[in-house]
């Protein structure tokens, strides 16, 4: 069969003449004729099956050239298989006349794409950048007859469904639908079914062709560092135009100081560059400005660039078709070329094995010994000088542990209730006296909070009075004796207590009903210490009628504190 067969437009058929297409794949001979029956399409195959001709070509033969509205629409997940999409048609329309098409995609110009948008009938785009234009009321779907989901299993694992259901509802008259995916997921079967309500279901195996000039190795990078085998993969094979492809776009920044550092020139292209910067990236490693381009899976279809002698894969592809995707940018029109895969498991070395054998490849591996490397060595425990001597308390006594130092030596401020010298976080004070922040039960001269203490006796907070003795807050009563929060007890004594065990009133006793000392209320009866210490306290509800506020008397709660 040839495309003759298929019934196409004369002036298609001598654009794809000129192109050098001449046979049709098995989805175009059965797509392209349901396609201009105006029947749904559900077509279940993989890249490099040529299934863009099969979608665009019955889209050329069916566009009205006298209507300058959008009459058909082309989602793909990314915005290099968008580009690579909007080649393919241009060459099939390029003896055409009249027929406009306008890429949509994210990283250009709003306004530019808004002017194209006014004579186009075919509009190819991303559904992030697609949905935006209908949002903004630039893109009218009134008109439209066709709308295509490219690798659909694509675009719904980066999150495009909303996007793709905001398109469908955009659109109020009946469409032929066009579906390709490359699996059946339930989460494509929905859109399916969601949409299209009678299809043709067309099911093509893998037919990805691999260039067989293409040396392919890999090396066992288990115990090196990647960074170092890369630079001197690159030094013994010299190099001399090459991608390095990675599958995050953290590590291309790594790659790319690794390499500048080496000496080599180097770009690197990813998702986050605007699409600007990638058409300026592409453009000088065409016109050899740089020697290495650092890329991602997510641009890998959009490098089409001849004269790459190598092709570095820094990790397995997590996708069986990126790995044929990555090394295909070398060895292109039949050229010769050379992949390079690095694997440090045998669980990747596994999974790149039926990669290899899925697509009828061959893969050797390259000894790492001849690059003269020396095995990453594990890191030692750090040798401590004398100031980072391991913490002890000063009787050598042992304490209970929940952490340790990297010399495993227990450091924990747990109580020791039989140690006088028993320290908090295992740090000393310079008087040998243990400083532990918590209660000791017989230690007397403890230092709070672990600071030093200048004289004989404990501190607060570790600071000291005008007479050299310690102070709580470092203030001082009027005897010079150290007293709590450093305010002065009228009888000259702490009232915060040196002793864990002391009370907080010094040497004051405990306040009773008996001596009253917790003073009398505002009635001048003696207060029982039993009980509230407010309970005589006024509502504030008592109090606002007292005030004239009757306003908030209903609506105030009660202010009453917990017993002693």
């Amino acid at each position: 069969m040839t495309f003759k067969n298929l019934g196409l437009n004369p002036s298609i058929l001598r654009a794809l003449d000129k192109s050098g297409f001449d046979k049709p794949t098995q989805i175009q001979q059965q797509g392209i004729p349901v396609f201009m029956d105006d029947k749904n399409l559900f077509g279940k195959s993989s890249t490099g099956t040529g299934k863009t001709a099969s979608f665009a070509l019955p889209i050329l033969h069916k566009i009205d050239i006298k209507n300058k509205h959008a009459q058909a629409i082309i989602l793909a997940p990314t915005r290099e298989l968008a580009l690579q999409i909007l080649d393919q048609i241009r060459k099939f329309s390029s003896m055409m006349e009249n027929i406009s098409i306008a890429p949509l995609i994210g990283g250009a110009r709003m306004n530019d794409q808004i002017k194209k948008l006014k004579n186009s009938q075919i509009i190819v785009g991303t559904p992030g950048r697609i949905n935006d234009h209908i949002n903004r009321k630039t893109l009218k779907l009134d008109q439209i007859k066709t709308i295509i989901l490219d690798e659909a299993d694509e675009m719904l694992k980066l999150g495009f469904k909303n996007d793709i259901d905001a398109v469908f509802r955009g659109v109020q008259n009946k469409v032929q639908i066009g579906l390709y995916s490359a699996t059946t997921s339930p989460k494509v079967l929905e859109i399916a079914k969601k949409y299209m309500i009678d299809y043709e279901l067309i099911e093509i195996e893998n037919q990805i062709e691999v260039n067989q000039n293409i040396d392919n190795t890999y090396i066992i990078t288990k115990g090196y560092t990647k960074e170092d085998v890369m630079v001197k993969l690159i030094e013994k094979h010299q190099m001399k135009r090459f991608i390095v492809f990675t599958n995050t776009r953290a590590n291309t920044s790594k790659i790319a100081k690794v390499l500048q550092h080496a000496g080599i020139k180097n770009e690197v292209i990813n998702g986050d560059k605007k699409q600007s910067q990638r058409t300026r990236v592409i453009r000088e490693f065409k016109e050899g400005k740089f020697k290495a381009l650092i890329a991602t899976d997510v641009v890998a279809r959009g490098i089409h660039i001849d004269d790459i002698d190598y092709v570095i894969n820094f990790e397995v592809p997590v996708d069986d078709e990126y790995f044929v995707h990555r090394i295909g940018r070398t060895g292109r029109n039949n050229a010769t070329g050379s992949t390079i895969t690095f694997v440090n498991s045998q669980k990747l070395l596994k999974q790149l094995e039926y990669i290899v054998k899925n697509f009828n490849l061959e893969i050797s591996e390259e000894l790492i010994d001849d690059l003269g490397l020396v095995k990453s060595k594990e890191k030692e425990p750090v040798e401590r000088n004398e100031r980072f001597r391991p913490r002890r308390s000063f009787e050598g006594n042992t304490r209970s542990s929940s952490r340790g130092d990297r010399n495993g030596n227990s450091r924990s401020g747990s109580r020791n209730d039989r140690s006088r010298s028993s320290s908090f976080e295992g740090r000393r004070s310079f008087d040998g006296n243990a400083k532990s922040g918590s209660r000791n039960d017989r230690n007397r001269n403890s230092n709070s909070e672990g600071r030093r203490s200048f004289g004989e006796n404990s501190s607060f907070e570790g600071r000291r009075n005008f007479e050299g003795k310690p102070s709580g807050e470092g203030r001082r009563n009027f005897e010079g004796k150290p007293s709590g929060e450093g305010r002065r007890n009228f009888e000259g004594k702490s009232s915060f207590g040196s002793s864990s065990r002391s009370n907080s009133w010094g040497d004051k006793k405990p306040a009773t009903r008996e001596n009253n000392s917790w003073g009398k209320d505002s009635s001048g009866k003696p207060r029982d210490a039993k009980k509230s210490r407010f309970q005589d306290t006024k509502t504030k509800s008592t109090w606002n009628r007292e005030k004239g506020n009757d306003k908030f008397a209903s609506t105030e709660r009660k202010f009453r504190r917990k017993e002693v």
